[in-house]
């Protein structure tokens, strides 16, 4: 798995609390792709950003909110059956059937980390060819179509995993020199890196063009999404311009997408 000021709308207050669902207990699907969406259990009882936004936002309408740990592509399908509520750091063209919010959640970017003792950069389809290994999550989505088109082909350099912490297996690969690079949105594998004390040992090798908005993504079997999706468009414009996302952001070391692309 896996992005720039948007036009805002706002619905007014009112509205929104005449068609606010009855409150109700909104059961979220959860992967481990941190800091945008974590598994509590493996991250001190975090959530993710993602996650903290969403049971701010709908608690203060009178929503609980319950995270429910399922691989990813599992959750889409749960998510799109109407099984789960929503799933997070979604992108739209995975689910463009989900109902989203007007404005993004967060933007992610496809980015190529080394050792910094290996001389490989990322220029390109040649580059690709020429890197010894390549590590990526089986699966995932890279969103750059000539990495994704590259990975695609199966080639002998691409190693792709799957199971558990596949990430974390996938650093302690390239810090014991297996890889040459692996391939992660920049946030995740630096939040990563720093969850491991491994920082000082990585560089960033090169990355993508393409730039993609993250979303939370409400299911089109539910009534109520839409008023769902309203409720987090409208909260997230509030604690920007409170100062609260600033601070939720910062516990995650990470900085507004919409100020900071």
């Amino acid at each position: 798995m896996q992005h720039h000021s948007r036009f805002f709308y706002s619905i007014t207050l009112s509205l929104l609390v005449s068609l606010n669902a009855s409150a109700d207990t909104l059961r979220i699907a959860t992967d481990e792709w941190c800091p945008y969406d974590c598994i509590a259990s493996q991250n001190n009882g975090k959530v993710g950003y993602l996650g903290d936004m969403l049971v701010e936002a709908l608690k203060k309408h009178g929503h609980d909110v319950e995270f429910v740990e399922v691989s990813y592509s599992r959750g889409l399908t749960l998510v799109r059956e109407g099984k789960l509520d929503a799933t997070q750091a979604c992108f739209r063209e995975e689910a463009p059937d989900f109902i989203m919010p007007s404005n993004p959640q967060g933007i992610s970017n496809s980015t190529f980390f080394s050792l910094k003792t290996n001389e490989w950069r990322y220029q390109g389809l040649e580059s690709l060819k020429q890197a010894k290994m390549i590590g990526v999550i089986k699966g995932y989505d890279y969103v750059d179509p000539e990495v994704m088109g590259y990975i695609n082909q199966n080639p002998n350099n691409v190693l792709a995993i799957t199971g558990e912490k596949p990430l974390e297996r996938l650093l302690e690969m390239l810090l014991a020199g297996r890889l040459t690079t692996i391939i992660e949105d920049k946030s995740v594998f630096e939040y990563k890196l720093q969850q491991m004390g491994k920082s000082e040992f990585v560089q960033i090798s090169g990355n993508t063009p393409v730039v993609i908005d993250v979303y939370t993504g409400f299911s089109p079997a539910n009534e109520n999404s839409k008023i769902y999706a309203q409720i987090l468009d409208e909260e997230i414009e509030n604690m920007r311009k409170s100062g609260r996302l600033k601070e939720i952001l910062s516990t995650y070391g990470m900085q507004d997408w919409k100020t900071n692309p």
